[in-house]
């Protein structure tokens, strides 16, 4: 072959090398470029085509080498071999090419190696040169140097060079050059805190490689939704750890870490942290070195409260806090000297909050104040969890200083910001899940307001911290066909699947069907995410005046109950006297609710033996008792009319069914405020009803025919006419609609919480925000009460999703219940409700009759009364 011909061939190879590295394949790419270069200085007489190629295989190895060893010795080595063999041709364009492409490369290396200053020099250098550069090179370096202003926290000057690189990449039709720079735009926009800005353009980039990929987690992770962002990760990781990209799958497994710290898996989070601390130390990357070790402070911070919920003595607790706050110090020194002043700043946090925490704990029995260090600088531009952080710094240094006051307001203004966090996102689901990055500051300030022992502070405070979203305004998304269009595919897709249940020949199947519904819920999700919160900041906490204005019109007892420690306390309302009572332990309650639960589940078979029978009723009566002596019988409030706000554990508790509130109305909300807003609207003296019988249960249609026969003008949706379509206008047209159909909870997705009719299931998601729904909503579906507790008490399920959207009181139950049983507590539901009496008294009295049969029905009455 001709030296032309074989340098043609050998230029194509080159670029099928390079290939490889593009698509994450460095140790493939390295192999391929080592061989041509050999084959280049043997095989091809020398020449400037033949020094601009080998020069260009040089550069590449450069970056493949990199990618495989983390050698930054060896790369730069290369670079400088490259900028010799390309001295040696003559000036020209492929020269200049070249050179402009080596210095960004320079600059890449320098960056993925931490070295930020030393890569801003070279990217400078590089884009001083863009004029000579193919557009393609002109992406990369604008790209690059755009990340590395991210980096450095330079947020306008990436955007700049973002947009200067969408605008070559549109201009020469490069649409993997658009996608790029969408995506970085879009992790601009994360980095200024606007998450669903941040969503909308990484999902217009619709970028699957690996590094886009990981850049949504951390933008799901900051959201809150650290189980999402953990499954992508997962995902990522494997993708990194098959191409050899030691230096991605450390920051993955960073970011994995962080996620797993968050929902308290802190081993887990550990493990990962060291194996990301241990790739960045065998690269040599001393930045990234820091970063995993700043993450194994804040493990050993938790790892501190691990121990003390377990039984550590507070004087174990104080001295491993002292010797976390002088790491932590000594970390930070260090950090301050290699210039990484972001790092040091946090770690400083650490050390002084571990500090403040230990001096606090030796004066918990009394004693002076001792003297406060100046308060923690806040920064508009640190992200959320820092400034939270150091709202709660600075909180503890007030106390410690003796201004109680002051630290009150720490930790209200940190409470604030979180709320105005909250409120820019237009998703409930992104709403609830963020609520997460202040559980912290929210307990230090319920440990405050306890110190002062004011009942009604006490109030003020855990309705403040609680279940944010509830006091949110609301968002209504424009129309979206796209989403309708999924949802309606999700629909028909849970059917078949739900068709193939108990049938051995239809199980891979039912599993293609079942990773289907997944990813379709996942896009419906996404597309949610990317709405933008409305104008206005959250309501402020009900006043206690009030609060107990309203409860003694209504004559009711208003009870809030919140977690301290491994305990409940209550507060509640008795006339215009507020009352702190300490309750029973958070964890023997738990076991007990998720006991009862359980008991009841087995209550509502019908093929229960006697003997079995009579064992789980004397089970559930059992815990049902222990629950009453834990979490009512201290409060003294047996025959009155309760409106109890919680959250977690206590939400899915069948209150009813307890021996002192059996036959008394008792209301569950999920937060003071969310009661006093619903209970403002009144009971139409006519009301608009309707009712529903889903499928596949045997009595649903007689369910419906008792409802509908007592309240005149009602209608039935029975069979064809019972679809999600016509029951979500049901929901906005009605006063009173009643669903009788199966109801199925989803955990891992609460918004996709469903119950079933004629074309499928009706999803939380899909019922319309801000059209005003039906003042109240009787589920008589199994498990169509129970929600998903979020960090931060936000709850999330189908019975709270009608609340938050408008509906003044939900019906719905915490247990299966038997069908018989089912449709009699309704029956007497509706006879009472027809007779004008309340949702909640008319519960409480059908269940007491249904108790005096042995058939305990475990529906809850959500809301206000009706």
């Amino acid at each position: 072959m001709g030296g032309s011909a074989l340098l043609e061939t050998l230029r194509a190879e080159v670029d099928a090398a390079r290939e490889l590295f593009q698509h994450g394949r460095p140790a493939d790419s390295l192999a391929a470029l080592g061989e041509l270069r050999a084959r280049l200085e043997r095989e091809v007489p020398s020449g400037s085509e033949r020094q601009l190629l080998l020069a260009q295989v040089l550069v590449s190895l450069a970056s493949a080498s990199f990618e495989v060893s983390g050698d930054l010795g060896r790369a730069t080595a290369l670079l400088d071999r490259a900028e010799s063999v390309a001295g040696a041709v003559d000036e020209g364009a492929g020269r200049d090419r070249l050179l402009v492409a080596l210095r960004g490369q320079l600059g890449l290396l320098l960056l993925r190696n931490g070295r930020n200053e030393e890569a801003l020099t070279a990217l400078d250098r590089a884009a001083g040169m863009l004029e000579g550069a193919d557009a393609k090179d002109q992406e990369t370096i604008l790209v690059n140097r755009g990340v590395l202003h991210l980096e450095r926290g330079d947020l306008d000057a990436a955007r700049l060079d973002f947009e200067a690189c969408l605008a070559i990449a549109e201009r020469t039709g490069d649409e993997v050059g658009v996608s790029t720079a969408r995506h970085n735009l879009g992790w601009t926009e994360f980095r200024l805190g606007r998450l669903p800005r941040a969503l909308t353009l990484m999902g217009e980039a619709a970028a699957q490689h690996p590094i886009a990929r990981l850049d949504r987690a951390r933008v799901l992770r900051e959201a809150g939704l650290l189980t999402e962002a953990d499954e992508l990760l997962e995902e990522v990781a494997e993708d990194f750890r098959h191409a050899g990209l030691g230096q991605d799958l450390g920051e993955t497994e960073l970011v994995r870490a962080e996620c797993l710290l968050l929902t308290g898996d802190l081993a887990a989070a550990r493990d990962l942290a060291r194996s990301a601390r241990g790739r960045f130390v065998r690269r040599g990357n001393r930045t990234w070195q820091r970063r995993a070790e700043l993450l194994l402070l804040r493990c050993r911070r938790s790892a501190i409260e691990a121990r003390t919920a377990q039984g550590a003595s507070e004087p174990a607790r104080r001295a491993a806090l002292r010797r976390l706050a002088v790491a932590a110090q000594t970390f930070a020194d260090r950090c301050r000297v290699e210039g990484r002043r972001d790092l040091a700043r946090q770690a400083v946090l650490i050390s002084r909050e571990a500090s403040l925490r230990a001096q606090l704990s030796g004066r918990a029995g009394g004693g002076p104040a001792l003297a406060g260090a100046r308060p923690a600088p806040l920064r508009r531009r640190d992200p959320l969890v820092v400034r939270l952080l150091t709202r709660e710094v600075r909180s503890l240094a007030a106390e410690i200083g003796g201004d109680r006051r002051r630290a009150k307001v720490e930790v209200r203004r940190g409470l604030a910001e979180l709320g105005g966090y909250q409120q820019t996102f237009g998703s409930l689901d992104l709403r609830t899940a963020s609520a997460v990055h202040g559980s912290a500051l929210a307990r230090l300030g319920l440990e405050l307001v306890l110190r002062d022992g004011s009942a009604a502070e006490v109030l003020t405070f855990v309705e403040r911290a609680r279940a944010v979203s509830t006091r949110l305004p609301q968002v209504r998304p424009p129309g979206d066909p796209a989403t309708a269009a999924l949802v309606a595919r999700l629909r028909a897709v849970d059917e078949e699947a739900r068709s193939l249940e108990g049938d051995p020949t239809g199980l891979e199947t039912a599993r293609g069907l079942r990773r289907e519904a997944a990813r379709l819920q996942h896009e419906i999700r996404g597309r949610a995410w990317e709405l933008e919160g409305g104008q206005g900041a959250a309501d402020a906490p009900p006043r206690v005046r009030r609060l107990a204005a309203a409860a003694e019109a209504d004559g009711s007892v208003v009870v809030s109950f919140a977690r301290h420690r491994s305990s409940w306390v209550a507060v509640h309302l008795d006339g215009r006297r507020a009352v702190l009572t300490r309750l029973g332990p958070v964890a023997e309650v738990a076991a007990l609710v998720a006991r009862v639960r359980a008991d009841l589940d087995a209550a509502a078979s019908p093929a229960l033996p006697p003997l079995l029978a009579r064992a789980v009723h004397d089970s559930l009566a059992a815990g049902l008792a222990r629950l009453d002596a834990l979490l009512l019988a201290p409060l003294d409030l047996t025959g009155r009319r309760l409106v109890l706000s919680c959250s977690g554990d206590l939400m899915l508790l069948p209150w009813g069914l307890l021996p002192s509130r059996t036959g008394t109305a008792t209301s569950v909300t999920p937060s003071a405020a969310a009661w006093l807003r619903a209970r403002e609207g009144r009971r139409p003296s006519r009301p608009r009803v309707v009712a529903v019988a889903g499928p596949g249960l045997r009595l649903a249609e007689a369910e419906v025919a008792e409802v509908v026969g007592r309240w005149e003008g009602s209608r039935a949706l029975l069979g064809p006419d019972a679809t999600s379509q016509r029951v979500r206008q049901a929901l906005v047209e009605g006063d009173l609609v009643h669903v009788s159909a199966h109801g199925r909870h989803r955990s891992d997705s609460p918004l996709f919480s469903s119950v079933r009719l004629h074309d499928g299931s009706l999803y939380a998601h899909e019922i319309d925000p801000g059209a005003g729904l039906a003042g109240c909503v009787v589920l008589s579906a199994c498990d169509a009460g129970l929600a998903t507790t979020r960090p931060g008490e936000e709850m999330l399920g189908l019975a709270q999703v009608l609340l938050h959207l408008g509906s003044r009181s939900v019906v719905a139950a915490v247990a299966r219940v038997n069908d018989e049983v089912s449709a009699g507590v309704m029956a007497d539901l509706h006879a009472r409700l027809a007779q004008g009496k309340d949702v909640s008294t008319s519960l409480a009295e059908a269940q007491r009759e249904s108790l005096d049969r042995r058939s305990p029905a475990a529906f809850v009455s959500y809301g206000a009364a009706w």
